[in-house]
């Protein structure tokens, strides 16, 4: 027996969702349901209840079942990396580093909080870096006209105003994600930014503020240190500029995938050949994979939907 399908675009507010297949059900509407624990649950199909039945735990566990946990307004984050890490808020993979992204896109617009903190992170930093890479490259192309416009030492202090926010708040996450992979004992690529950067702007920290510990060999022939304030800041710059570009196309990505969740039937009412609903059926949420019907029936692999009668020629198969 074929069937056909309508959506109903207003999802009732006292609808639950199964905890198998995740798919919003009317408890007043569906005849499937299971007592497990003291709690009546409420399934889509004959088919999801009796996979319940077999193992309720597997579908009530967070770390084995999304759709019996992700509730509404509660996300749970996954490294894209390490499918084992799961999180109950946004956060970095505790092996690679990675940002946390959700394990099922959600309907709507969604937002990336990772994403916007890193974007500004960027421009503050950007906004930094461009003056100091202007003083560091005036050193070497036009130092003299660099030296009548800002003495030597003036301009290291200069550099160190300037880097200091860049490094230490900009790269923050990064000194965060690479402390993290040395308690986890887990080195990844923020272990070497954190080295990297950490030790460059504390050299060039200790030059700007006790430039007599240093013997005279490291000294300029005008008497200072030479610091690594810039090549600290752009490091942080462009691995800023990476991480925003990651996960901008991550975003992306996940945007496509919500466009097509608002296009999925939250309900569907399954009309038999006579063109009547199932007996019993004030729209119950079914599926088209060959689940239950709400009136016993199984339901087509493929199916046929209900489109006005202007566009009904005939039957349309997807």
């Amino acid at each position: 027996m074929a069937y056909n399908q309508t959506a109903i675009l207003a999802a009732d507010p006292a609808s639950v969702r199964d905890p198998v297949c995740g798919m919003t059900v009317d408890p007043a509407a569906t005849r499937h349901h299971s007592q497990h624990a003291g709690h009546t649950y409420h399934f889509c199909s004959n088919r999801c209840r009796e996979r319940f039945d077999t193992d309720p735990p597997r579908y009530l566990s967070p770390a084995s079942s999304v759709a019996a946990t992700a509730t509404a307004g509660e996300v749970q984050w996954t490294c894209p990396m390490h499918p084992q890490i799961v999180r109950n808020e946004p956060g970095s993979c505790p092996i690679c580093g990675m940002a946390l992204e959700p394990m099922i896109p959600a309907a709507g617009e969604g937002t990336n909080p990772e994403l916007r903190d890193m974007t500004r992170r960027f421009w503050v930093g950007v906004a930094l870096a461009v003056p100091l890479v202007a003083i560091a490259m005036g050193e070497h192309i036009a130092k003299p006209a660099l030296d009548s416009l800002i003495g030597p030492g003036a301009a290291v202090w200069v550099q160190l105003v300037l880097a200091t926010p860049v490094v230490l708040w900009c790269g923050w996450p990064f000194f965060q994600r690479g402390w993290a992979s040395v308690l986890n004992r887990r080195l990844n690529m923020f272990s070497l930014i954190a080295l990297g950067t950490g030790i460059a702007y504390g050299y060039s920290l200790v030059a700007a503020l006790l430039p007599g510990i240093f013997p005279a060999s490291f000294r300029t022939p005008d008497g200072t240190v030479p610091v690594y304030f810039e090549p600290a800041a752009v490091i942080v710059i462009l691995v800023l500029l990476g991480q925003v570009l990651e996960l901008r196309a991550r975003a992306q990505t996940g945007s496509a995938i919500r466009a097509l969740l608002d296009l999925a039937s939250k309900t569907a009412r399954v009309i038999g050949d006579d063109g009547r609903a199932a007996a019993g059926d004030p729209g119950a949420a079914v599926d088209d994979d060959g689940r239950q019907g709400p009136a016993g029936d199984a339901i087509q692999p493929r199916c046929r939907w209900i489109f006005p009668a202007r566009e009904r020629s005939g039957d349309l198969r997807r």
